[in-house]
Formats: C-alpha cells, structure tokens, sequence
C-alpha cells in the first residue's frame, strides 16, 4: 500500500488573510514535514517571502491561477514532484482570484499521471478545501466576482476573517450568505487568521457543493501590474500613492524599502490600506517588487504612469505588465 500525503486546499479571495493563517498554522504543525504550493496571481512571489521557513519546501506558481488551462498542466506536474519530496502533508495555496471548481478533474487527471509511475511509492489523500472570508468585503465582492462565490460552494470549512473590522449585525448577515451559498460548510469567526489546527481534522471534508469546470480563463484575467521597487521609498507618500490606486486597482501588494533602510510591506485591498514596516530578515528585501492586480481585465498602465508621476516625480519607475 502506498504512504499518504495530506493534501489540503486554501482558498479565499484577495486580501482575505490565506498568506497569515497558513504562518499559523505552519507554527501548530510541530514536527510533522509540511510542503506547500503558493499560487501567485501576478509575476512575482509575494507571499512565499512570508511563509518560507529552513524546514519548509516551497514551490511557487506564478502569473495565473492554478486552475486556468494556462497553469493547470504545470500545477498538476509540481503536485506529482512533490510525492518525491519528504514531507507529510501539503498545502496548496490558491491565487486569491483563483476559481477551484474543477479541483476534482484535476485530481482525477494527477491519478489517471499517477498509473504511468508506478517507481513513485506515495499518493496523496485529499483532505478538502478551506476558504478563508474577508469579513469588511466579502459581501462587496460576491456580488462582482464569480470566484469569491466558488471558493466558498467548494469548501467544506469556512473561516470568516477580520471580524473585528464589522459590526455583529454584519458577523450575522455574512453567516446568512455563507448559509446560503455552501449549507453544509462549518463557519468559524476568527481575526489575524487564527485558527486551531484541530478544525482541519475534525471539520474538514473532501466533498464541495460545487463541482464544474473553473471559470478562470486567460480571456478574463484581470490586468496585472509587478512594480520594482529599486529605491527608498517614505510610508507616508506609498499610502497616498496606494489610495489613489484604489480607484483601478483591486489588490496592492509586496515590499519596498523606507529611506531608514527598513523593509516595509504592502498588503492592500481596494481602498483598505495597509502598508507598514516589518521586522523580516533583511536578505528578503534585496528584490523588492509590488503588484498591482486590477479590478477588470482593461488596462491601467496610463493611470499607474500618472499617479507615480504625481507623488513620485523624483523616482524613477521600472514596471511590467502580467
């Protein structure tokens, strides 16, 4: 019989807190060997800069989601090095515009890969999908964005996060919706992305409400913006700059340097802007970047030139679209 790997599926929209939950989580994980997968929307790693730790293997893929056809042949190829690797459990995490509604198919396709290696001794077991819940936006965003609803009918455990940042009348109307979309799912209210790890085994399931194909396609993709971030750069003007950014941008994200020579890191979502310094191991802000991921697939580069001219006519700006 083959040994088996835990595989488990982290979803949740942009900005939601997916990037900070599995940091907890990783700290519950003890000695167990923990393999993870980051999926990044844009063309540059941001969030494996966060998570990687010496006894963490991490791959990251970058520049589309997972379940587009465009990445899906290369998420299926890491998921089967992974079986080769020494590790215990694996966790993948979605791009945040990522739609995992044919995660089924694309097991079944690792499977059907699997037949033709019979040298690889291990197999994964598919635990389920965890969806973690911007608390503030989630409502906004479910009435715009097809993803954000299919990451919630494809989990079986919930996470509402940022509650602190709603009132109690928004806590429940927000379980109503969550009730309404995936019935059966468990729902879990928590802030900073805490939660136990004992939810993923008593809670979790294999089994979605939904089951289709993804509706992540190269043809809807929204534009998307990396920013090298090769100065020093004052908090204060990176905020303003991020605000006004709103307007076309729906996630802002990455690290930059402050003139101190401190690191300091981005995480934006629409006009919620958070950008403050960070205690990091300094080698990580050699390669600084920020992505700009946009709120349609219309191009925003002439905006992006105009605003950084407006606060930043001093620095000059290398950007590239996704």
């Amino acid at each position: 019989m083959k040994a088996m790997i835990d595989l488990y599926l982290v979803s949740g929209f942009l900005g939601s807190g997916k990037t900070t939950f599995l940091k907890q989580l990783l700290e519950q994980c003890g000695d167990r060997k923990v393999g993870i997968i980051v999926n990044e929307f844009g063309s540059v790693g941001i969030d494996g800069k966060i998570l990687q730790k010496e006894d963490v293997t991490m791959v990251e893929i970058n520049n589309g989601s997972i379940f587009c056809a465009c990445l899906k042949a290369g998420f299926v190829k890491t998921l089967i090095a992974f079986l080769e690797q020494p590790i215990e459990v694996l966790f993948i995490e979605a791009s945040g515009m990522a739609d995992p509604s044919s995660m089924k198919q694309l097991l079944k396709q690792l499977a059907a890969l699997m037949e033709r290696r019979p040298e690889i001794t291990r197999q994964y077991e598919y635990r389920g999908s965890v969806c973690l819940i911007d608390a503030g936006h989630f409502l906004e965003f479910c009435e715009i964005f097809q993803p954000t609803i299919n990451q919630v009918k494809k989990s079986s455990l919930l996470i509402l996060n940022k509650i602190d940042e709603v009132s109690e009348e928004c806590i429940q109307e927000l379980h109503n919706k969550l009730n309404e979309l995936n019935p059966g799912a468990f729902i879990y209210d928590t802030v900073f992305g805490k939660v136990p790890a004992v939810l993923l085994e008593s809670k979790i399931s294999p089994d979605g409400v939904l089951e289709e194909e993804s509706c992540n396609t190269v043809w809807n993709r929204p534009a998307t913006y990396v920013l090298q971030m090769n100065d020093k750069y004052e908090l204060k003007i990176m905020k303003q700059f991020a605000m006004e950014m709103s307007e076309w941008v729906l996630r802002f994200k990455g690290f930059f340097l402050t003139p101190e020579g401190e690191l300091a890191h981005a995480d934006c979502v629409g006009d919620y802007i958070r950008i403050d310094r960070i205690e990091m191991d300094a080698s990580k802000g050699k390669h600084c970047e920020i992505v700009l991921i946009g709120k349609s697939n219309m191009d925003f580069g002439e905006n992006l030139l105009g605003k950084w001219n407006k606060f930043l006519p001093d620095k000059k700006i290398n950007h590239e679209k996704c």
